[in-house]
């Protein structure tokens, strides 16, 4: 089976995001402490469990994770994503974004699923959405594992992103199992029409360092 790890994207910082790493640290502590404080177990974190539209769980669930490797896969892809919007755009503003893309994650799994869930996955996906409407034709430098070998490589980011993202549809359209797909499908989509609605109004820019953004793409006037 093949493995691919993010570590990097192709962009400016342009400041701290600060905003970002706060998300992660929260994220990380709380699920640390329910994993290994038994609160998992005891129930003690019950009401940050997504159960339908109640707070705080439709927000509250992004701070908790099944395992670590749940825990470890989120913040990578996180801290990656997360970081190179957050730097480029503004701390608030990312906040903001960040709670937005949760809303929509959420929502879209209470009403097309309506499962319990828990985990930062379909918010996460909305990063990565606003990713592709910003950077589709940035670098994306990642890991890759083939059973024992492994190595780095890069792709521009629009073609692992929409890989993955095609692995959600054939995830959510095989039934799902344990994992939120219509959740990441949701995010994925929240975030980047919010991507694309926030360069259109130029809420978010590019610098010059960066290649087209995906409304630059699609609104080319010499297409044939």
């Amino acid at each position: 089976m093949l493995f691919l790890v993010p570590y990097e994207i192709e962009t400016l910082q342009q400041e701290r995001p600060w905003a970002n790493w706060l998300i992660v640290a929260a994220c990380s502590t709380v699920s640390l402490a329910a994993l290994f404080g038994g609160g998992l177990e005891s129930g003690d974190f019950d009401a940050l469990v997504l159960d339908g539209f109640s707070f705080p769980g439709i927000l509250g669930h992004v701070f908790l994770h099944a395992d670590l490797i749940h825990l470890a896969g989120n913040m990578i892809f996180l801290w990656v994503f997360g970081n190179a919007i957050c730097t480029n755009t503004n701390n608030w503003i990312y906040l903001a974004t960040f709670i937005a893309c949760t809303l929509i994650a959420a929502s879209t799994h209470v009403i097309l699923d309506g499962g319990l869930a828990i985990g930062a996955s379909g918010a996460i996906n909305g990063i990565v959405g606003i990713t592709l409407a910003m950077y589709p034709l940035n670098r994306v430098y990642l890991f890759w594992v083939v059973l024992v070998r492994g190595g780095s490589c890069s792709c521009r980011a629009w073609l692992i992103i929409v890989a993955w993202f095609l692995f959600d549809i054939w995830g959510a359209m095989a039934g799902g199992g344990t994992i939120a797909y219509w959740a990441h499908i949701g995010g994925f989509l929240g975030g980047l029409a919010i991507g694309l609605v926030a360069l259109h109004f130029r809420w978010f820019q590019l610098t010059e360092y960066d290649n087209r953004c995906l409304l630059e793409i699609i609104q080319r006037e010499d297409w044939e």
